[in-house]
């Protein structure tokens, strides 16, 4: 059965959904959505993810949102063993471990830190910190094994590998003084599929979204400027013409003010 999966390049967590199914060699049929036209929330699609958000999975009549809920639902329909996602207790804790690691500390702090230079701003000096930090804790992981979670690859590093693919590209992160995030880091260029293809049409898709994103900023507030401009002159019209009527009245002795009549 084909598996639809919506999606956006852009996004980090999209990246992760469509570099797994590459690994997985599933037979996927991907449907792109416009987030700057809010396809999102077109009804057809909000009946399937009352979330409206991306990525979503649509295998038969599961419905699976969230990129680490879909590649462990897809790890363990579609694994050929358990080494992606075990089945042994101790061992899924250290891969849930990792994964809560990249959603709640590092792709966090790499989003804060860039969250303001993607409107035409810059990041702060202190959330900058909070990424190395964040990246530290990796490199730490990383000098216990080969993988993320072990010595085979698990769901874990596809998720990190998106996150550190961000750090290296659009934030030109250097990772020389992290020489195990380095060497994990080249070691998932190699060996996943798909993934340096995956990272070079994002970036790509990426520049393009930025520039349509600050050009549609741009115009909104050049429009927000403009009604500013008009309401104020709205407001010395009517300044002026309520001088202009105290003035007329003053001629002729009469008063504007209702309780002297």
């Amino acid at each position: 059965m084909t598996l639809d999966l919506y999606y956006n390049i852009i996004a980090p967590p999209c990246r992760v959904v469509l570099l797994f199914t590459k690994w997985l060699k599933l037979d996927v049929n991907l449907i792109e959505m416009d987030i700057l036209k809010r396809e999102q929330y077109k009804p057809e699609f909000i009946k399937l993810n009352p979330q409206h958000c991306l990525p979503t999975l649509v295998d038969g009549e599961v419905v699976v949102w969230e990129s680490s809920a879909i590649i462990i639902y897809l790890a363990e329909k579609y694994g050929k063993d358990d080494t992606l996602y075990p089945k042994d207790i101790a061992q899924r804790a250290k891969v849930n471990q990792r994964l809560f690691y990249d959603i709640g500390t590092l792709m966090r702090s790499v989003h804060v830190y860039f969250q303001p230079i993607l409107i035409g701003g810059e990041g702060k000096p202190e959330d900058f910190k909070k990424v190395q930090d964040a990246v530290a804790v990796l490199e730490r992981f990383l000098h216990e094994s080969r993988w993320l979670a072990g010595e085979h690859l698990t769901v874990a590093d596809f998720t990190t590998a998106v996150t550190v693919a961000a750090l290296d590209g659009t934030l030109n992160f250097d990772l020389i003084s992290y020489p195990n995030v380095l060497r994990w880091y080249e070691q998932c260029k190699r060996e996943l599929t798909g993934y340096t293809e995956i990272t070079r049409e994002a970036a790509q898709r990426t520049e393009e979204f930025l520039g349509r994103f600050r050009a549609m900023r741009a115009a909104e507030l050049q429009h927000q400027h403009q009604q500013h401009q008009h309401q104020q002159q709205q407001q010395q019209q009517q300044q002026q013409n309520y001088v202009s009527k105290t003035d007329i009245n003053q001629e002729d002795g009469t008063s504007s003010r209702p309780d002297d009549h």
